[in-house]
């Protein structure tokens, strides 16, 4: 849980410090899936206490949204590199599992 909250506070802190930076198209879409992964983690907390029938629908949501933020920051904010992109995105995807895995099994608890 708690490595859900500092991904929450990352990500929602670091899209609103990005709003005034995004200048192209790509980098306010990658600002807005950002933000959007912050509530979504928000929300996968809270689903662990209430709502638990969303719980599921949740966590899918919010493993899109942080691979789609980790996959398009490379491409939008410096020179594009899609390798480190998908590079980036493969890993997050393992990642994202893994904090699933210990919130089903409780160990996140």
């Amino acid at each position: 849980m708690l490595l859900l909250a500092a991904i929450a506070w990352g990500t929602l802190s670091g899209g609103l410090r990005q709003i005034p930076e995004s200048r192209t198209l790509g980098q306010r879409v990658e600002t807005g899936v950002q933000l959007a992964c912050g509530v979504l983690s928000v929300l996968s907390l809270l689903t662990c206490f209430w709502w638990r029938r969303t719980r599921s629908a949740t966590l899918t949501a919010w493993t899109v949204s942080l691979v789609t933020t980790a996959f398009l920051s490379s491409l939008v904010w410096g020179p594009p590199a899609l390798l480190v992109g998908l590079g980036l995105a493969a890993l997050t995807l393992l990642v994202a599992r893994a904090i699933i895995w210990l919130l089903r099994t409780g160990l996140g608890a």
